[in-house]
């Protein structure tokens, strides 16, 4: 049987907060201050909130990552006005972004996002999301060599569709730790909500097999 508690004392220095895009004025103060008081290392809020969101934490530790997702055609209108999202979402106060793609988008995404990816993400971090669902076990490679050339600082994987028994989720997870990660050496974090299976596996898989990525792996949890 599984110790909710337990594990959640195990991981505690791990744990983030991921506040979804209707978590704004009283349920967003109310996030920050569980970040606060459990000293967590980042929350994970749409991008029109880092400005409501960042008076509450600026004295603090805690790193605000403002997210985007790439949905669209990717062109140069659609690059030049994510741009402008992403930067606007720094000068409101945040300290990284994080960018979910599609997995059959990233390369283009990575191809058009690379020549500014300095002048953008200067003293900020980048952090990539991808579903895990997406990756089969000959795509990590491929992924990693694109985390390297954006030299991200860390790679976000998100896990949405949990069907239990019937899900692939550990093997996924297995083949990642598995794979060669190349010259890349960011953080690996995930997006589980908040089931707690999930965490505890991921948590003893990188134990066994990558150790010294304990320290840098954040689970994002749902406020």
């Amino acid at each position: 049987m599984i110790e909710e508690k337990s594990i959640f004392d195990e991981v505690h220095d791990n744990i983030s907060m991921f506040c979804d895009d209707d978590c704004v004025g009283a349920d967003l103060a109310s996030a920050a201050g569980v970040v606060m008081s459990n000293k967590m290392r980042s929350i994970c809020v749409a991008a029109k909130s880092v400005a409501e969101v960042w008076p509450w934490l600026e004295k603090t530790k805690v790193k605000i990552l403002s997210r985007f997702f790439v949905n669209s055609t990717i062109n140069c209108e659609f690059m030049s006005d994510l741009s402008e999202q992403i930067s606007a979402s720094f000068r409101d106060g945040a300290n990284g972004a994080i960018v979910f793609v599609p997995l059959c988008n990233l390369p283009k995404f990575a191809a058009e996002i690379s020549s500014v990816r300095d002048d953008l993400f200067f003293n900020k971090t980048l952090s990539i999301g991808v579903s895990i669902e997406e990756i089969g076990a000959f795509d990590w490679t491929e992924l990693f060599g694109i985390m390297n050339l954006l030299r991200t600082d860390s790679l976000t994987l998100v896990f949405s569709d949990d069907t239990g028994n019937k899900s692939d989720f550990v093997g996924r997870v297995y083949g990642m730790l598995s794979a060669s990660w190349g010259n890349w050496n960011g953080a690996v974090n995930f997006v589980l909500g908040q089931n707690i299976i999930r965490i505890d596996q991921v948590y003893r898989l990188i134990q066994q097999m990558k150790p010294e990525l304990i320290s840098k792996t954040e689970f994002f949890i749902d406020n």
